[in-house]
């Protein structure tokens, strides 16, 4: 991947990930780092149901609180039924505002999965989920999934031992992370469309449906 975000930073800069999806709101992670999200912002939860570690790297497109066009960079690391959510909002410079009704990110976004021996073959399955105003994702809080299979499952990097994403904004702040994961071990290309209802309600498309080998040089 062109600009290859990968995990493990010399200065990791917006860092606002914590398992607070409302599927596994009983997960240790909640009680401790749930107020490293802000309460009215909106979020991106990733949730896995698989049975492997979920791998999702994000390369989003959208609009920061001045009006300039801006670059999201988010690589994630998701464990065997884990979820982890992504204040959207405080990566656009909106604190704990809800993104404004009309917001539309779009995301380029390779997967993989993984476990601590690899080797062998399993399925994706994951859900992406958005919503504003309120810490935990209410009911109505719609989820979009993602499914495949067969995916080779590469071999879990050591130092990876619960669910992580590592976030950059900046060309400056991508160049001060290092990456952990290789182009063959995401094979499955995606883009999905993110989009803010006047409701603070999340939607979101899937508008190139999973594939493998995609050209990774395609990336912005």
């Amino acid at each position: 991947m062109k600009n290859k975000l990968g995990l493990f930073a010399i200065l990791a800069v917006v860092i606002v990930v914590v398992a607070v999806s409302g599927c596994n709101d009983n997960t240790s992670s909640n009680n401790t780092n749930a107020s490293a999200i802000n309460e009215k912002s909106t979020k991106l939860a990733i949730i896995n149901n698989g049975t492997t570690w979920a791998h999702v790297e994000m390369v989003a497109n959208a609009t920061h609180k001045n009006g300039t066009n801006m670059t999201l960079w988010a690589d994630t690391f998701v464990k065997p039924n884990g979820n982890l959510t992504i204040d959207l909002s405080q990566a656009l410079g909106y604190g704990n505002e809800p993104l404004p009704a009309g917001t539309t990110i779009r995301v380029q976004s390779w997967k993989g999965i993984f476990n601590t021996t690899g080797g062998g073959v399993g399925s994706l399955n994951i859900g992406f989920q958005g919503w504003s105003n309120t810490l935990y994702p209410p009911s109505t809080a719609q989820v979009t999934n993602v499914n495949f299979n067969p995916l080779n499952i590469s071999t879990l990097p050591s130092n990876v031992t619960d669910s992580v994403a590592f976030i950059a904004t900046t060309p400056e702040d991508l160049a001060k992370i290092q990456s952990v994961d290789t182009p063959d071990q995401e094979p499955l290309f995606e883009e999905e469309l993110i989009v803010v209802n006047a409701d603070g309600s999340v939607t979101i498309t899937v508008t190139r449906v999973p594939e493998l080998c995609r050209a990774i040089a395609s990336i912005v």
